[in-house]
């Protein structure tokens, strides 16, 4: 037994330094956000449609088209409010969402299975944790920026009449579209096509548009299905982002923090693990 124990001590000890290893560069992950900045600025005109003008269809189209048609009914939904108002703050929420899990899908599958750009990035001093870490930091930037010409809009047409509010409506914004990215990334590093991808969008995140409280109340569900809602990240930002909308106050809002803030967290610890270990096979 005395024999094995000064044994113990090294393994012991490599396996923290490896702990250690994989975690990110305080620093060095800006690097990736600085080459991701580098990249957008020469493609910046294909992402307008789908960050800024794309949101704004839909809330024309859903906003006042069926509000026409739901006409004094909408009260009874909005609590007195428009519907248009109704549904803009959490439209808001849903286009984080959808652009999060968008840039987390496709961009990170392709710059590891098609373009490879991972692999020469980290053949330099940056660690597989600082390209996780600053990819999903761009992805949040991207989110936040569209989050903010959104809110402008809101702004300019009076949906949204504090500047209080409307910032922190960018900052729910973007927590909730790094906790649908943030995930989706994981998974992303472990796939060799895109084939994976149309479940995702098509049973997950289409249908969580209309499970989340963004065109009528979370309560007018059955209680399984609400349960199974507050339980994914969308519901949260869209309570969160109404309310500050409303100036209302907001119920639970450390609850609605924390469930967005570990899903993001969760799911870039699970993106830095898996992706380490894709780049060490």
């Amino acid at each position: 037994m005395s024999a094995a124990t000064p044994a113990a001590t090294p393994l012991r000890r490599s396996r923290l330094a490896e702990m250690i290893e994989a975690l990110p560069h305080p620093t060095r992950w800006r690097h990736v956000v600085g080459y991701m900045l580098a990249v957008y600025r020469r493609e910046w005109q294909g992402s307008v449609f789908s960050a800024f003008i794309e949101p704004l269809i839909v809330l024309v189209g859903l906003g006042i088209g069926l509000g026409a048609l739901v006409g004094d009914k909408a009260s009874a939904i909005t609590g007195g409010a428009s519907y248009v108002a109704y549904i803009a703050p959490a439209l808001m929420a849903s286009q984080a969402m959808n652009l999060g899990a968008s840039e987390a899908a496709w961009p990170i599958l392709a710059r590891i299975a098609w373009v490879r750009i991972y692999h020469a990035i980290v053949a330099t001093p940056l660690k597989p944790a600082d390209v996780m870490v600053g990819a999903t930091a761009f992805i949040a930037g991207k989110v936040a920026f569209a989050a903010a010409f959104f809110t402008a809009v809101l702004t300019v047409t009076g949906i949204v009449a504090s500047p209080l509010g409307a910032i922190g409506m960018v900052g729910v914004s973007t927590l909730t579209g790094l906790a649908f990215a943030a995930p989706i990334v994981a998974f992303s590093v472990t796939q060799k096509s895109d084939q994976g991808f149309a479940f995702i969008f098509r049973l997950i995140i289409t249908p969580l548009t209309f499970f989340s409280g963004t065109y009528f109340p979370i309560e007018s569900l059955p209680l399984p299905v609400q349960a199974l809602a507050w339980c994914t990240p969308l519901a949260h930002g869209v309570a969160l982002s109404r309310a500050l909308a409303f100036e209302t106050p907001i119920a639970n809002l450390w609850f609605h923090l924390a469930v967005l803030s570990l899903w993001a967290l969760v799911g870039l610890s699970a993106a830095i693990v898996l992706f380490r270990r894709r780049m060490l096979k």
